[in-house]
C-alpha cells in the first residue's frame, strides 16, 4: 500500500460483465449457471481522491489532519463526481460512514444511482445500472481457502485473518456460513500505523443489513424490485443502508480506547440483478415468504468470487472513533476541556439529557402526483408509524396533519370520498387524525 492512504476507488470494465450473458438473445438473458468473470487487477481503473489523505500532524489546525477529516467526512466524499468522472454500477454511491455508538459496526449510508434516471429516453442508461438494485437483494456466501492459505486463516468468531489468501463461494442458505446468509460486501479493514509509515492489515468481514430489502418489497405486494420506465415510485430503494462489522480484536481495543486510525475498503459481491418475476425471492426460512430463487441452478456450486485485489472496490474508507460516556471525565482531564481531541479521538459531550423526537407530516387521504392514485389507509399507515417508533425507543412525536388541505382540495373537485369523513352539506371536516394520536400516551 502506498504511503500516505488515499482515499481510491477501482472501477471494473463494463466488458468484465459479459460473461454472464447469452449473446444470442435479443434481450439480454443469464447463462444458467452463472458463469465466472474474467477479470484482473490490470483491468481495473484507478481513481485517487487526494482530499481525503491521511497525513499524520500533531497540529489540529492542519488541513490534512486526521482529526479535521473527520469532522467533514460526507463533505470529503466524491459524491458528486460518481457516475461522471468515474463510474461502475456495481459500487454503492456512498455518502457518509461512521461508527455504530457501541463501537462494533461501521455503517454506511448509500444512495440508488439508477434513481437518478428515469422514462423512456433513459432506458439504455437504467439498464446499465441495475446493478445498483443488485446491492439491495443479499446474498450467500460461503468461505474457502484460497491457494496457499491454512485453516488457520478463519478464526475461532468466523472471521478472516489471512491478506489476501481468503476466498468466497456463492451459497445457498443451507451451505452459507452463519454471518454469511444475507450479505453483499465484503469489508477489509486496515490500521493506518504512523511510526513505520505502513498499512496494516487486521482482517475481512460481510456485511449486513438493517433489514431485508428485498422482503419489505416483497410485503409491500411488487411482483419485482426492478421497476420499469420510471423508477421513482419505489422510494424506499432509494437510501441503502448496510453495516461492516468490525474484527473482534478491533473492537475491545476500542474498548480500551487504544483503536488506532482505522481503514476500510469494501468490495462489492457482484451477480446479475434478480428480476424477481422471473428469477424468484431469495429469502431464508426465517423470514417466511416464497423462496423460489434457486441459487444452485441460478449460481451453480462452484462460483468463487474474484480475488479482491482484481475486483472493484472503494479503498481506504476512514473510520473515525467515537468517544464513549463512561471514558469522557477521564479524556477531559487529560485534555483539560470538553470538546477536544484527545489521542487522535474525537470526544463528545454527551453529559446533557437529551430525548428523541420523530415527526411527520401526513393525511388521512391523499393523492399521488398527477391524481395517479388516490391513497386512502393514512390512519392505518400512521398508527403503525407511531407504534413502531415508540417502540424503538422514540420519546416524543409530532404529528403534522394535512388533512384539512387534502379535504379541500377533494371538496372543490367533488370527490367526496365516504369513508374519508368529509361533509358535504355543511363544508366542514368531520375526520382528521386525532383518532389516531388519541389512541397514544398524550404525553408522547
Amino acid at each position: 500500500d502506498e504511503w500516505p492512504p488515499v482515499l481510491t476507488v477501482y472501477t471494473e470494465p463494463d466488458s468484465s460483465y459479459n460473461a454472464w450473458y447469452d449473446d444470442n438473445q435479443k434481450e439480454k438473458q443469464q447463462r444458467i449457471p452463472l458463469p465466472q468473470r474474467n477479470v484482473h487487477k490490470q483491468d481495473l481503473k484507478r481513481h485517487r481522491f487526494p482530499k481525503l489523505t491521511f497525513h499524520h500532524s500533531s497540529s489540529s489546525n492542519s488541513i490534512n489532519n486526521d482529526n479535521n477529516i473527520c469532522n467533514k467526512v460526507p463533505t470529503l466524499l466524491p459524491i458528486d463526481e460518481f457516475g461522471i468522472t468515474y463510474s461502475d454500477p456495481y459500487l454503492p454511491w456512498i455518502h457518509d460512514i461512521f461508527l455504530s455508538n457501541d463501537g462494533g459496526n461501521v455503517q454506511i449510508i448509500a444512495q440508488n444511482r439508477r434513481c437518478c434516471h428515469k422514462g423512456k429516453a433513459h432506458k439504455v442508461t437504467m439498464e446499465y445500472w441495475e446493478g445498483q438494485l443488485a446491492l439491495f437483494q443479499p446474498v450467500a456466501v460461503k468461505r474457502v481457502q484460497g491457494s496457499g492459505s491454512s485453516s488457520s486463516a478463519i478464526g475461532s468468531d468466523g472471521l478472516s485473518n489471512s491478506h489476501q489468501k481468503q476466498l468466497y463461494r456463492l451459497s445457498t442458505h443451507e451451505e452459507a456460513d452463519k454471518d454469511a446468509l444475507e450479505t453483499r460486501f465484503i469489508c477489509r479493514f486496515k490500521t493506518i500505523q504512523h511510526t513505520t509509515q505502513s498499512i496494516q492489515y487486521e482482517g475481512e468481514t460481510l456485511s449486513t443489513y438493517n433489514y431485508n430489502y428485498e422482503f419489505i418489497n416483497w410485503r409491500k405486494g411488487k411482483k419485482t424490485m426492478v421497476e420499469m420506465g420510471k423508477e421513482f415510485a419505489y422510494f424506499w430503494l432509494s437510501p441503502l443502508a448496510f453495516n461492516c462489522p468490525l474484527p473482534l480484536h478491533l473492537r475491545m481495543d476500542q474498548q480500551r480506547q487504544q483503536q488506532p486510525s482505522l481503514l476500510l475498503d469494501i468490495i462489492p459481491i457482484r451477480t446479475p440483478v434478480r428480476h424477481n418475476d422471473r428469477d424468484g425471492f431469495f429469502f431464508h426460512s426465517g423470514h417466511g415468504g416464497p423462496m423460489t430463487f434457486n441459487a444452485t441452478k441460478m449460481w451453480g456450486s462452484s462460483h468463487i468470487l474474484p480475488r479482491i485485489e482484481d475486483s472493484g472496490r472503494w479503498e481506504n474508507l476512514p473510520v473515525c472513533n467515537i468517544k464513549r460516556q463512561q471514558h469522557l471525565s477521564q479524556l477531559e482531564e487529560e485534555e483539560g476541556k470538553s470538546g477536544a481531541v484527545v489521542d487522535n479521538k474525537v470526544v463528545v459531550q454527551t453529559t446533557v439529557d437529551t430525548a428523541k423526537t420523530a415527526c411527520t407530516w401526513t393525511s388521512a387521504i391523499h393523492q399521488r402526483r398527477g391524481n395517479e392514485r388516490r391513497i386512502s389507509d393514512g390512519k392505518a399507515r400512521l398508527r403503525e408509524w407511531i407504534a413502531f417508533n415508540l417502540a424503538v425507543g422514540f420519546d416524543h412525536i409530532y404529528i403534522f396533519d394535512n388533512t384539512g388541505a387534502n379535504a379541500t382540495i377533494f371538496r372543490l373537485k367533488g370527490e367526496v370520498d365516504p369513508d374519508f369523513g368529509t361533509d358535504q352539506q355543511d363544508n366542514k371536516i368531520n375526520d382528521d387524525l386525532s383518532s389516531v394520536t388519541d389512541l397514544f400516551p398524550s404525553s408522547k
